[in-house]
Protein backbone atom coordinates (compact mmCIF):
# COMPACT_ATOMS: atom_id res chain seq x y z
CA UNK A 1 0.00 0.00 0.00
CA UNK A 2 0.59 3.25 -0.44
CA UNK A 3 2.90 5.34 2.91
CA UNK A 4 0.26 7.39 5.23
CA UNK A 5 0.47 10.88 3.35
CA UNK A 6 -0.71 13.89 5.48
CA UNK A 7 -4.49 14.32 4.94
CA UNK A 8 -6.55 17.12 4.88
CA UNK A 9 -7.65 18.29 8.45
CA UNK A 10 -11.26 16.56 7.86
CA UNK A 11 -10.50 13.06 6.88
CA UNK A 12 -7.29 12.43 9.58
CA UNK A 13 -6.06 9.06 9.15
CA UNK A 14 -6.53 6.54 11.90
CA UNK A 15 -2.76 6.65 13.02
CA UNK A 16 -3.03 10.33 14.24
CA UNK A 17 -5.38 9.92 17.44
CA UNK A 18 -6.07 7.37 19.87
CA UNK A 19 -8.92 5.54 18.47
CA UNK A 20 -11.20 6.27 21.01
CA UNK A 21 -10.83 10.19 20.27
CA UNK A 22 -11.99 9.07 16.80
CA UNK A 23 -15.28 9.90 15.93
CA UNK A 24 -17.32 6.90 13.55
CA UNK A 25 -18.21 9.89 10.89
CA UNK A 26 -14.49 10.89 10.50
CA UNK A 27 -13.33 7.33 10.43
CA UNK A 28 -15.75 6.71 7.37
CA UNK A 29 -14.29 9.72 5.75
CA UNK A 30 -11.10 7.98 5.79
CA UNK A 31 -12.35 4.39 4.96
CA UNK A 32 -14.35 6.05 1.69
CA UNK A 33 -11.50 7.74 0.55
CA UNK A 34 -9.33 4.91 0.60
CA UNK A 35 -12.08 2.98 -1.38
CA UNK A 36 -12.42 5.84 -3.75
CA UNK A 37 -8.42 5.96 -3.78
CA UNK A 38 -8.76 1.96 -5.22
CA UNK A 39 -11.49 2.63 -7.71
CA UNK A 40 -9.86 5.46 -9.30
CA UNK A 41 -8.99 4.73 -12.97
CA UNK A 42 -9.99 1.10 -12.68
CA UNK A 43 -12.58 -0.90 -14.37
CA UNK A 44 -15.68 0.15 -12.74
CA UNK A 45 -17.32 -2.53 -14.85
CA UNK A 46 -16.14 -5.11 -12.38
CA UNK A 47 -17.85 -3.24 -9.43
CA UNK A 48 -21.62 -4.08 -9.29
CA UNK A 49 -23.92 -3.52 -6.67
CA UNK A 50 -23.40 -7.16 -5.03
CA UNK A 51 -19.50 -6.72 -5.10
CA UNK A 52 -19.67 -3.62 -3.17
CA UNK A 53 -22.37 -4.79 -1.47
CA UNK A 54 -19.71 -8.14 -0.45
CA UNK A 55 -17.45 -5.66 0.65
CA UNK A 56 -19.21 -4.55 4.22
CA UNK A 57 -17.59 -7.67 6.44
CA UNK A 58 -14.19 -5.95 5.18
CA UNK A 59 -15.21 -2.61 5.77
CA UNK A 60 -16.74 -3.51 9.30
CA UNK A 61 -13.93 -5.28 9.98
CA UNK A 62 -11.22 -2.47 9.41
CA UNK A 63 -14.27 0.22 11.31
CA UNK A 64 -13.34 -2.46 14.06
CA UNK A 65 -9.46 -2.10 14.28
CA UNK A 66 -10.12 1.37 13.91
CA UNK A 67 -11.58 1.23 17.80
CA UNK A 68 -15.38 1.21 17.06
CA UNK A 69 -17.71 -1.41 18.43
CA UNK A 70 -19.50 -4.00 16.73
CA UNK A 71 -22.78 -2.15 16.04
CA UNK A 72 -20.84 1.35 15.18
CA UNK A 73 -18.38 -0.92 12.62
CA UNK A 74 -22.03 -2.35 11.15
CA UNK A 75 -23.32 0.80 11.17
CA UNK A 76 -19.90 2.39 9.68
CA UNK A 77 -19.75 -0.40 6.64
CA UNK A 78 -23.40 0.41 5.45
CA UNK A 79 -22.34 4.11 5.06
CA UNK A 80 -19.34 3.65 3.44
CA UNK A 81 -21.44 0.51 1.30
CA UNK A 82 -24.07 2.97 0.72
CA UNK A 83 -21.98 6.04 -0.52
CA UNK A 84 -20.03 3.74 -2.96
CA UNK A 85 -22.87 2.57 -4.53
CA UNK A 86 -24.46 5.88 -5.25
CA UNK A 87 -21.25 7.25 -6.17
CA UNK A 88 -21.13 4.28 -8.63
CA UNK A 89 -24.62 5.05 -10.19
CA UNK A 90 -23.72 8.44 -10.37
CA UNK A 91 -22.70 9.77 -14.20
CA UNK A 92 -20.57 12.47 -11.74
CA UNK A 93 -19.03 9.29 -9.49
CA UNK A 94 -18.69 7.40 -12.84
CA UNK A 95 -16.62 10.00 -14.46
CA UNK A 96 -14.43 11.21 -11.95
CA UNK A 97 -13.19 7.46 -11.05
CA UNK A 98 -12.53 6.61 -14.90
CA UNK A 99 -9.30 6.73 -16.13
CA UNK A 100 -8.46 10.14 -17.58
CA UNK A 101 -5.02 11.54 -18.56
CA UNK A 102 -2.59 12.34 -16.19
CA UNK A 103 -4.42 11.03 -13.35
CA UNK A 104 -3.87 10.16 -10.08
CA UNK A 105 -5.38 9.13 -6.73
CA UNK A 106 -4.34 10.83 -3.36
CA UNK A 107 -0.94 12.49 -5.11
CA UNK A 108 1.02 14.22 -2.36
CA UNK A 109 2.25 17.34 -3.26
CA UNK A 110 4.67 20.06 -1.94
CA UNK A 111 4.91 23.65 -2.28
CA UNK A 112 7.54 26.36 -0.44
CA UNK A 113 5.87 28.77 1.82
CA UNK A 114 9.04 31.02 3.02
CA UNK A 115 11.82 28.47 4.41
CA UNK A 116 9.05 25.04 5.12
CA UNK A 117 7.45 23.33 3.13
CA UNK A 118 3.60 22.76 3.22
CA UNK A 119 2.60 19.24 1.48
CA UNK A 120 -0.73 18.89 0.09
CA UNK A 121 -2.85 15.65 -0.73
CA UNK A 122 -4.85 15.84 -3.71
CA UNK A 123 -7.89 13.22 -3.90
CA UNK A 124 -8.18 12.92 -7.30
CA UNK A 125 -6.82 14.74 -10.09
CA UNK A 126 -6.56 14.57 -14.18
CA UNK A 127 -6.42 16.08 -17.64
CA UNK A 128 -9.80 15.37 -18.87
CA UNK A 129 -11.06 17.13 -22.32
CA UNK A 130 -7.75 19.35 -22.25
CA UNK A 131 -8.23 20.80 -18.71
CA UNK A 132 -6.85 19.85 -15.72
CA UNK A 133 -9.12 19.18 -12.93
CA UNK A 134 -8.55 18.93 -9.34
CA UNK A 135 -11.65 17.27 -7.04
CA UNK A 136 -11.26 17.24 -3.35
CA UNK A 137 -14.19 14.25 -1.64
CA UNK A 138 -16.21 15.36 1.51
CA UNK A 139 -18.52 13.26 3.61
CA UNK A 140 -21.26 15.15 4.59
CA UNK A 141 -24.75 14.06 5.40
CA UNK A 142 -26.68 16.97 3.87
CA UNK A 143 -29.27 17.06 1.68
CA UNK A 144 -28.67 17.65 -2.18
CA UNK A 145 -29.81 21.60 -1.79
CA UNK A 146 -27.43 22.25 0.64
CA UNK A 147 -24.34 21.18 -1.18
CA UNK A 148 -23.25 24.46 -2.92
CA UNK A 149 -22.95 26.04 0.07
CA UNK A 150 -20.62 23.75 1.70
CA UNK A 151 -18.74 22.69 -1.03
CA UNK A 152 -17.87 27.08 -0.99
CA UNK A 153 -16.71 26.34 1.98
CA UNK A 154 -13.77 24.24 0.80
CA UNK A 155 -12.98 27.22 -1.64
CA UNK A 156 -9.48 28.18 0.03
CA UNK A 157 -8.09 24.86 0.33
CA UNK A 158 -9.15 24.00 -3.82
CA UNK A 159 -7.39 27.28 -4.47
CA UNK A 160 -4.45 26.51 -2.60
CA UNK A 161 -3.76 23.40 -4.92
CA UNK A 162 -5.12 25.11 -7.82
CA UNK A 163 -1.45 27.70 -6.71
CA UNK A 164 0.51 24.32 -7.20
CA UNK A 165 -0.39 24.67 -10.98
CA UNK A 166 0.02 28.19 -11.90
CA UNK A 167 2.83 27.44 -14.58
CA UNK A 168 0.52 24.91 -16.18
CA UNK A 169 -0.79 25.69 -19.37
CA UNK A 170 -3.65 23.72 -19.17
CA UNK A 171 -6.93 25.34 -18.19
CA UNK A 172 -7.79 24.53 -14.40
CA UNK A 173 -10.86 23.43 -13.00
CA UNK A 174 -11.65 22.34 -9.15
CA UNK A 175 -14.59 20.89 -7.38
CA UNK A 176 -15.53 19.18 -4.12
CA UNK A 177 -17.09 15.76 -4.77
CA UNK A 178 -19.85 14.62 -2.26
CA UNK A 179 -19.81 10.58 -2.77
CA UNK A 180 -23.13 10.10 -0.52
CA UNK A 181 -24.65 12.37 -2.34
CA UNK A 182 -22.96 11.31 -5.97
CA UNK A 183 -22.47 15.16 -6.58
CA UNK A 184 -20.03 17.34 -7.98
CA UNK A 185 -19.82 20.96 -7.16
CA UNK A 186 -17.85 23.09 -9.38
CA UNK A 187 -15.97 25.83 -7.69
CA UNK A 188 -15.08 28.19 -10.41
CA UNK A 189 -11.49 29.61 -9.58
CA UNK A 190 -10.54 33.52 -8.95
Amino acid sequence: GLPDLPRPAENPPATEALPETLTLEASVGTLLHRCLELLAGRDLSKWDTDRITGQMPVYSRWLRQHGHGEAAAAQGAAVVVAALQTTLASPAGRWLLAAHDEDGAEQAWTSRDGASAVNHVIDRIFVADGERWIIDYKTARLPEAELPQRAASYRPQLERYARLFADDPLPLRAAIFFPMQGSLVELPLA
